[in-house]
């Protein structure tokens, strides 16, 4: 059997042919940055998007909604960059009990001086325009009951096409922050509320 043999190059012919794998590489590997944008424009639906809240207590656990008032935010995917709000209506709190929603509202929340619950995103981490499932990180400002609070949230992210899906849970001690405690007599209720949300929206290049 015959061996096979490579043509010979020359050390120039070499040199050319590896520098031409490169830049070809490299090339490709520019154009499909360019198909990510380095700043992105997420809008939140209100109607879409589901925001569940836990609280529990030594006889039972209260399980409530509130509703999305707005939601903008732009992220700088190059650098981690982050502004916008994420906005809600505190008014909108509902367990299924009007007696303990109103007082809810009124004696603890505040909702007539606080009606708004918000959070200002301030930098991103792990956040690819081009990746369809991932796991960033978002630290920002929370502000509830008048006050702001540092706070870094995990977000699960789906992407399709313009379509963008985001979930979270996380902790909120509200007692802490300024609240007052709503245990009574031997009715004594946790110190933090647990927040889910389910958030629905776009996705598109900043202008």
């Amino acid at each position: 059997m015959k061996t096979a043999h490579w043509p010979r190059m020359t050390i120039f012919e070499a040199v050319m042919f590896f520098a031409t794998i490169f830049f070809a590489w490299m090339g490709s590997a520019n154009w499909a940055y360019a198909q990510s944008p380095a700043q992105v424009h997420i809008h939140l639906d209100p109607a879409a998007t589901e925001i569940h809240y836990t609280l529990k207590d030594n006889i039972h656990t209260v399980n409530g909604t509130f509703k999305l008032q707005s939601g903008d935010v732009t992220v700088n995917a190059a650098t981690g960059e982050a502004h916008g709000m994420i906005a809600v209506d505190a008014n909108s709190g509902a367990s299924g009990n009007d007696t303990r929603d109103g007082k809810m509202k009124r004696d603890f929340l505040e909702t007539a001086k606080f009606p708004l619950a918000t959070f200002e995103p301030q930098r991103v981490t792990g956040f690819r325009a081009d990746a369809p499932t991932q796991t960033i990180s978002v630290a920002g400002s929370f502000t509830l009951h008048g006050a702001s609070h540092p706070m870094t949230l995990e977000f699960l992210v789906k992407l399709n096409g313009a379509q963008a899906e985001a979930a979270t849970h996380f902790k909120i001690p509200y007692v802490a922050w300024g609240i007052k405690d709503p245990s009574v007599a031997f009715i004594r209720v946790e110190k933090e509320v647990s927040i889910d949300i389910d958030a629905k929206g776009s996705l598109e290049p900043a202008k």
